[in-house]
């Protein structure tokens, strides 16, 4: 009878010797979006509108774990503020309470122009308050037509000159798409020519956004292939991100920690339902993020502070007479 010991040995002591995989051996940024333009009490009842409401959510979702803020205002019956000084009051209240989060600002205001002009009055009067007030802009990089009304228009000449002011004013861009044009426009027009400082803010948007499908609902889970294309082609130097909404932001978003996306975009800016295959509501933007945290953290991956995150977005840290004065 053969030696079974003799055979097993060489078999049982080469097993299991694959290397690490570092794919998901780094920090996650968790990025929260409580508010935006476009949903309403009529979708979600828990939508925050006031400033109030909009501070409070902020503030939960930041003890939750998250460490980066995608900061909009809106007025009171909720239609959404593109007054600057509303917005600089916003960010003073949430300052009050968490005084080291990371401020992502849409940058649009003024809506008669395009381009630079578009977010001059947001820059300047943020960062005439202080660095803190914006430290990144997130920029949509495809024209795309909201209504009847207006048409947000990206042209090469009006993207150098948003980007290079953007630059110019230590406001670190985020580039926000869903689609291989635009995201090859970025790379063609403000990263090869060296416009844009590295390292690039590239988030790819999964799922539905308020007033556009980003990606395919439909066939699932076949739609998730399309993000894994599109994240292929993303600069190996920059930071990556997702910025999933609609049904099925908790699938993108988990399959984003799966492929080592740097930072995750969640909240009630674009997402209402908790579950793709459940008509449960999110009650606030703060049980997305501990959602997310608790998932990442089992998956073994550790969830970036405000300062990890500085580092990982290439955002220079807080100064020392900054946190004075916080």
């Amino acid at each position: 009878m053969a030696d079974i010991k003799n055979i097993y040995a060489d078999i049982v002591t080469g097993l299991h010797a694959e290397p690490r995989l570092e794919t998901m051996g780094k920090k996650l940024i968790i990025n929260v979006a409580p508010t935006g333009s476009f949903t309403s009490r009529q979708q979600n009842p828990g939508q925050p509108y006031t400033m109030e409401e909009n501070v409070t959510a902020a503030v939960d979702a930041y003890k939750a774990g998250a460490s980066v803020w995608h900061v909009h205002a809106r007025e009171k019956d909720g239609i959404p503020s593109k007054d600057p000084h509303v917005v600089k009051e916003t960010i003073d209240r949430v300052f009050d309470k968490c005084p080291d989060i990371v401020t992502s600002v849409l940058p649009y205001a003024d809506y008669d122009q395009q381009g630079r002009e578009q977010i001059r009055p947001t820059v300047e009067i943020l960062k005439s308050a202080g660095e803190q007030y914006m430290e990144t802009a997130v920029l949509l990089i495809m024209s795309v037509t909201l209504s009847d009304k207006f048409t947000y228009v990206v042209s090469e000449t009006n993207f150098k000159e948003t980007i290079e002011f953007l630059e110019a004013s230590n406001v670190r861009p985020e580039y926000q798409g869903h689609a291989y044009s635009g995201l090859k426009d970025v790379m063609d027009w403000v990263l090869d020519t060296g416009i844009a400082k590295d390292p690039a803010i590239m988030n790819i948007m999964c799922g539905f956004h308020g007033y556009s499908h980003a990606t395919p609902l439909s066939p699932d889970p076949w739609n998730y292939v399309n993000i894994m294309s599109l994240y292929q082609v993303l600069p190996d130097a920059g930071v990556r991100g997702f910025c999933a909404g609609g049904r099925n932001w908790l699938p993108f978003t988990v399959l984003g920690i799966m492929m080592g996306v740097d930072m995750v975009r969640v909240g009630m800016e674009d997402s209402v339902f908790k579950y793709p295959h459940s008509d449960e509501k999110l009650k606030t933007s703060a049980e997305a993020v501990a959602l997310v945290k608790t998932i990442a953290e089992s998956m073994g991956r550790e969830i970036a502070t405000p300062d990890e995150a500085r580092e990982i977005l290439g955002i220079a840290p807080r100064n020392a007479s900054t946190k004075a004065a916080e």
